[in-house]
């Protein structure tokens, strides 16, 4: 059985991408775009429960829908797949302003809302608790003297609970807050990319009342407090003095716990007693501790000399100041509360929904095929890369390592699916009406969990998992597919092969060359910096600049696309189509490539794939967004995601029969990988 501590610590992550475009020849259709279609018989409505004939139907129309065949498919083929994006009436009025892959984000927020409402009598349960807590949210005052009453009413029991000594008080009361606020000597336990655990780092005391002092939400919070506000001008003093104590440097240090207590043994700090504070008789001397501070003789001098008062009243301030941010951003108008409350729900209760979720939208044969195409893109990845003459056989050697090391986790871990694991995970939590007590509980829950994480390895937690996204984690070599993004119109286990490389394919395909990029190049198959040999860095850093010039030429109203600023994910769009194209048609491709799966749609296979890549992509934000995009996002726009690996590949070209020299098969051509 496993214990509460090991059952959270089991749990893995999920995460997030993006895609690419294509389409198919004008004359096949004709232009006319589906009418008097409601919203209600869309292909976005979930959970899919629908049979592979209707399936094929409806996806046809939807496809066909998004398109704009009067447009020259060599010359413009975003157009000509996503033109009638902001027209169709196969798409939710509220999402043809925005993108597909958001559509089907609201459409997915919108039925964990509905399952978070439907009440349940079973309260004891993970699902029962989260449920509860919704309803806490959605009902919760906006009055904040609530919340304040509720801390203060707890002030003695939260902040008094702790035997004072006279001799080095200020280590216990550092530790008084059960809220993860350790502001005296602030240490934390954080994950390390480096060493794939979690570890203690001990940081500089920051100037947290100062920086809230000097916004609006400070006079609100003065104001409500009344007389007990003086105290904040004495804390402020307080913290000004704290944060002198220790001067800002780049000194960092990183030692195993044995290693830390002899190198500091002499330090005025009495070590031993503040680790047994934190973590009790559980200190490891194989834990590993990053340190900021290079030295503590001032600190712990004013630290000791200062009053209890002081010192106590300091993390409570502190304390007080990191709730009333929760309450400030967590009740919002009433027309924005049912998604707000179902966000923090998510955060606090992510493996409580996850079993419901898997039961009603990602069931073993969705999770299963989803794999298999991602195990099927990897394996495409080292047959193309072990192909390349242009690198040197040491450099190819890491190259190739880090893509067999590569781990892809799709959807979820096995024991999520069962609701006992969910139940114990929370068991501990006591959840009721009052949704201010509900987050105190919940974030001492929180913080108790990490001080029980050190020396632990565990991925954790990056995206949501029910975000429709997917994620490349370099410093653990893993690509992430989340539950979210195996969704209808987007994915479903009974699409043509063609459709699901075109679209989760490209997806998946594109993180995973993030391992590959103009940053991910550097970091080999453990997570840490590797060099490249001189003539293979040379040749890449060539295939770079072609890159970096196309991309350059992509203009909107003026604006130019910032090649080298977009070039990681350059890289990736520009791969992860080239992979898709080459798993499909190594497995379905050259036998299926010309059949018609779409009932009613003359594209083939091959066409399809095209299409489903850049319909992927189709957006209808308007030209301030686009222009704010292009002046500010590391990504290119959408429609520059589309066309910039489709011109750079022959086997587009070659399918849609684009002469040489017309846009879309342009004389010169750019490949990475």
């Amino acid at each position: 059985m496993l214990s509460k501590f090991s059952a959270l610590l089991i749990l893995g992550s999920l995460l997030s991408a993006a895609a690419i475009l294509a389409a198919e020849p004008a004359s096949k259709q004709n232009s006319t775009s589906p009418k008097n279609v409601s919203v209600d018989d869309t292909i976005f409505k979930l959970p899919s429960a629908i049979d592979e004939d209707e399936l094929l139907h409806e996806m046809g129309l939807f496809m066909q829908s998004l398109m704009r065949l009067d447009v020259d498919p060599c010359e413009n083929f975003y157009e000509y797949a996503c033109g009638n994006w902001k027209a169709s009436e196969r798409v939710p009025s509220s999402g043809r302003k925005d993108s597909i892959l958001r559509v089907i984000q609201s459409e997915i927020n919108d039925l964990i809302v509905g399952f978070l409402k439907n009440s349940t009598k079973e309260s004891k349960t993970a699902e029962g608790k989260a449920k509860t807590f919704y309803g806490s949210c959605l009902s919760a005052s906006k009055d904040i003297n609530l919340g304040l009453k509720t801390m203060l009413d707890n002030e003695k029991e939260i902040f008094g609970k702790v035997k004072l000594t006279g001799k080095n008080d200020w280590i216990a009361l550092n530790f008084i807050s059960p809220y993860n606020v350790f502001p005296l000597l602030p240490m934390s336990v954080n994950y390390s990319t480096f060493s794939r655990q979690f570890e203690i780092s001990i940081n500089r005391p920051i100037e947290v009342l100062k920086n809230f002092y000097n916004t609006s939400q400070s006079d609100e919070l003065l104001q409500k407090l009344g007389q007990v506000a003086s105290e904040f001008k004495v804390m402020l003093e307080f913290e000004k003095n704290l944060t002198s104590k220790v001067p800002h440097g780049d000194f960092m240090e990183r030692l195993t716990m044995e290693e830390y207590l002899k190198q500091h043994e002499k330090d005025p700090v009495d070590w031993h007693l503040v680790f047994k504070t934190a973590f009790g008789d559980s200190v490891q001397s194989e834990w590993y501790i990053q340190n900021q501070i290079g030295n503590f003789t001032d600190l712990e001098r004013f630290l000791r000399k200062s009053s209890s008062d002081n010192l106590r009243n300091y993390v409570k301030w502190r304390t007080l100041v990191k709730f009333y941010k929760i309450w400030k951003t967590d009740l919002p108008n009433d027309e924005k509360r049912e998604q707000v409350c179902r966000q923090h729900t998510e955060s606090y209760f992510t493996y409580g929904i996850l079993p419901w979720f898997i039961e009603h939208l990602y069931d073993a044969e969705r999770r299963e095929d989803s794999l298999r195409i991602a195990q099927t893109i990897l394996l495409s990845f080292l047959n193309i890369t072990e192909n390349y003459s242009w690198l040197d056989e040491d450099t190819k050697s890491e190259v190739v390592s880090k893509l067999q090391a590569m781990d892809i986790m799709v959807g979820y871990k096995d024991e999520m699916r069962h609701r006992q694991l969910s139940d114990q995970i929370y068991a501990d939590l006591e959840i009721g009406g009052d949704w201010y007590k509900n987050l105190l509980t919940l974030e001492a829950n929180h913080a108790r969990i990490r001080l029980h994480s050190v020396h632990k390895t565990v991925v954790p937690p990056i995206l949501s998992p029910y975000s429709v996204n997917a994620f490349y984690a370099d410093y653990i070599n893993t690509a992430f597919v989340t539950m979210g993004i195996s969704q209808m119109p987007l994915y479903h286990p009974q699409l043509p092969a063609s459709l699901k490389f075109g679209g989760l394919g490209m997806l998946i395909g594109h993180e995973m060359a993030h391992a590959l990029d103009s940053n991910g190049y550097r970091i080999n198959y453990e997570g840490k910096p590797y060099n490249w040999s001189g003539a293979s860095l040379r040749h890449f850093k060539e295939k770079i600049r072609c890159l970096e010039n196309q991309y350059n030429k992509f203009i909107y109203h003026g604006i130019q696309t910032n090649g080298l600023v977009t070039m990681p994910d350059n890289i990736a769009y520009n791969t992860g189509a080239r992979l898709a194209y080459h798993s499909y048609m190594e497995l379905y491709g050259r036998n299926e490539g010309h059949e018609r799966p779409l009932p009613g749609l003359e594209f083939t296979n091959n066409e399809l794939f095209f299409i489903k890549m850049a319909q992927t992509w189709c957006s209808g934000r308007d030209d301030t967004f686009k222009v704010q995009h292009i002046k500010t996002d590391a990504h290119a726009y959408a429609e520059f995601r589309v066309l910039g690996p489709l011109r750079n590949m022959p086997a587009f070209s070659q399918t849609f029969q684009c002469r040489l020299g017309s846009q879309m098969n342009p004389l010169k051509k750019c490949t990475v990988w």
